[in-house]
């Protein structure tokens, strides 16, 4: 046992708790999909607690030195690093962004974690005898070996992402609503990141009980998010929907008579039916409600929730379902061109998308219905 700021009776003691810790996070994260109805933000909490998880175990591992015994766990845990960060990250998005599609640059995130994977499984494919002799060498020498470049990645990664999740709740941290659950969040968030430096450190310097206080912190973490729930049931809940207010209050519709915004461009779609126009941009379309385009993607985005290509189509497959339906003579091409579309090409793939079916298949379908059908 080596020597440090940690008497040996107080550094197992710890050892046994961090250990509790990764049956706890395993269990938190088991529970995720089994609740009722299980959704993205249910998913990215297993992946966030798995993650805990495999860390904590590997601290443990690394402690009582077995660790070599156990190459692919030693493998996930580092894989861990890179996905822990994303998930929570794109936890918190879906919660302030809910029924939104995930941003591509989000999704681009975990393609470092599938790397590390990746990297993980082909060395899975090594000689068992090899795998272990291997590891016991970088347990030994880890400054030497290449893992703790991968290792140093993951850690910045990491870092990086809930430094940002860091700055995301200082913004409500003196809100009187939230003030508490402000509070715990974020010494939860500045928790993690000591964490992670105290586990980067006690792997690359070789330092088992700076390795087994980071894991300990990680532990105090997850217990003390999971008696806040217990605490303030609608824990998250308050945090993000106050979140959501204040970055809304700061946004570029702050001073913007919203209201008269949604009742002009409800005038212009319904009444002056100008989705028909080939050339509507968002940019046109901003000029005749005299805002900037920005003003009006945010608009579209935080107030209709959609965007504003998802918008228009909608109105012109709405008009091209009415058509359809009532006359069933006009050309299905001369239908696309009436209600806004450019190209049929175009007009099949977003009724298709609408509706689940192509213009010539909704027609059949209402023809064969008869005439009460066609009153949509």
């Amino acid at each position: 046992m080596q020597g440090g700021f940690l008497p040996d009776a107080f550094f197992a003691l710890l050892v046994d708790f961090v250990a509790f810790g990764a049956g706890f996070s395993l269990v938190f994260a088991l529970a995720q999909l089994f609740r009722k109805d299980p959704g993205l933000s249910h998913c990215l909490n297993f992946l966030v607690f798995t993650g805990n998880s495999l860390i904590q175990l590997i601290v443990v591992l690394k402690a009582r030195g077995t660790v070599q015994e156990y190459p692919l766990v030693f493998f996930l845990s580092l894989s861990a690093l890179f996905f822990i960060g994303p998930a929570n990250y794109l936890y918190h998005h879906t919660l302030l962004n809910p029924g939104q599609p995930v941003p591509a640059k989000l999704k681009a995130q975990f393609v470092p974690a599938a790397l590390a994977v990746l990297c993980g499984l082909l060395y899975q494919l090594l000689p068992a005898g090899t795998r272990r002799d291997w590891l016991a060498g970088y347990v030994s020498s880890p400054l030497t070996q290449w893992p703790t470049v991968i290792l140093a990645l993951g850690v910045v990664f990491i870092f990086a992402c809930f430094l940002v999740m860091t700055k995301l709740a200082l913004t409500v941290l003196n809100s009187r609503n939230i003030r508490a659950q402000a509070r715990i969040i974020l010494a939860a968030f500045l928790s993690t990141l000591v964490s992670i430096v105290l586990i980067s450190l006690g792997f690359i310097l070789g330092s088992d009980r700076t390795l087994v206080a980071g894991g300990a912190l990680v532990t105090l973490i997850n217990l003390s998010m999971f008696f806040s729930n217990m605490r303030y049931p609608d824990f998250y809940r308050l945090v993000e929907s106050e979140i959501k207010k204040t970055r809304y209050e700061r946004s570029l519709l702050k001073g913007l008579d919203t209201e008269l915004v949604n009742d002009r461009l409800g005038y212009l779609m319904g009444k002056e039916h100008i989705y028909k126009d080939f050339d509507l941009s968002l940019e046109s379309l901003a000029r005749q409600l005299s805002i900037t385009p920005h003003q009006l993607s945010q608009f579209m985005n935080e107030r209709l929730r959609t965007s504003f290509r998802r918008y228009i189509n909608s109105y012109r497959i709405e008009e091209a379902k009415k058509i359809l339906a009532s006359d069933p003579d006009r050309n299905i091409l001369t239908v696309c061109f009436d209600v806004g579309f450019n190209s049929k090409s175009t007009f099949n793939q977003s009724f298709r998308k609408y509706t689940n079916q192509t213009p010539s298949e909704f027609r059949q379908e209402h023809q064969a219905k008869g005439p009460e059908s066609s009153d949509l």
